[in-house]
């Protein structure tokens, strides 16, 4: 079994470019193919593939990413296959690692590039593709041309985090960016994934939002914050929107109205009825009639 580490990767590699140990561009090259290896991710990264295929296991998915193709991984163990296409080109590939901080310090202008689509109660994954993309591969190639020009380090050092910045902007309003931008937001600098949890268990509790913020552990000021860069909305408005969307669910079971107005958390059947109506246009009952006669 081969064991990849990646800051090994960044100490061993002959083609680095660093500065502040915020961010590391490594053009990455396996001559043979790579099966398998346990990798550990230290830092947030992005890789374009170059030359060959990359296959990543994390905990639930796989993922296949083809010459032209790029991915994001957060920091974390996966398994990595480096899948040789022809024996004279091997494996080759570009890989930025950034940190947290850095992410932070960027992270209104990489975002004010978002497409919208972004949903706030989206699973997370720990990677995500970044399909083929023109825009994308004219800025990879700039980055691969620093590996290779006789650059002064300090003219290096101001133009590379111009050039991360904007792949990262590329990337976010791309195809797919959607499910980029979702990974970027779940990194600790965005989301606190125990909000996550306990939003998604205790939504359905009538309780109030300092009593979300005791079981948060944290004031009700920063819970709000919190809550607004995870979901993308306030705390009220969210617990309502999902309520509903499980009400609108449970109308195909055989549940009556009464029972789906307790079941998803509304203290009265008439306020259920009032909400319901306001989102969907019809009263529960219906909906319900015209769902039953489709």
């Amino acid at each position: 079994m081969i064991d990849l580490n990646c800051s090994s990767i960044i100490k061993e590699n002959p083609e680095v470019l660093s500065w502040n140990e915020d961010i590391f561009v490594l053009h990455y090259r396996q001559p043979q193919e790579i099966r398998l290896a346990n990798m550990y991710v230290h830092m947030n990264l992005i890789s374009i593939v170059l030359k060959g295929i990359k296959e990543i296991l994390d905990h639930g998915s796989k993922m296949i990413v083809p010459a032209g193709a790029g991915f994001f991984m957060k920091k974390g163990s996966y398994l990595v296959t480096d899948k040789v296409e022809d024996p004279d080109d091997g494996y080759e590939s570009i890989i930025i690692c950034f940190s947290d901080a850095w992410l932070r310090s960027q992270a209104e202008s990489i975002l004010a590039c978002s497409n919208g689509a972004t949903s706030g109660t989206q699973a997370c994954r720990d990677m995500a593709l970044l399909p083929k993309d023109d825009m994308m591969n004219i800025l990879t190639s700039q980055l691969l041309s620093c590996f290779t020009m006789d650059a002064d380090p300090e003219r290096l050092q101001s133009f590379l985090p111009v050039k991360i910045r904007e792949l990262l902007q590329v990337l976010v309003s791309g195809p797919g960016g959607h499910h980029f931008e979702t990974q970027l937001r779940s990194l600790d600098t965005f989301i606190d994934p125990d909000l996550m949890l306990l939003m998604q268990s205790h939504y359905k509790e009538n309780i109030s939002l300092e009593q979300y913020a005791f079981l948060a552990n944290c004031s009700l000021s920063t819970f709000k914050r919190r809550f607004n860069q995870t979901f993308r909305m306030n705390p009220g408005k969210w617990i309502m929107q999902r309520r509903l969307e499980e009400a609108y669910q449970l109308l195909r079971s055989e549940m009556n109205i009464t029972q789906i107005a307790y079941e998803v958390g509304f203290e009265t059947p008439a306020h259920f009825v009032a909400s319901f109506r306001e989102k969907y246009g019809d009263t529960p009952k219906q909906l319900q009639q015209k769902l039953v006669n489709l």
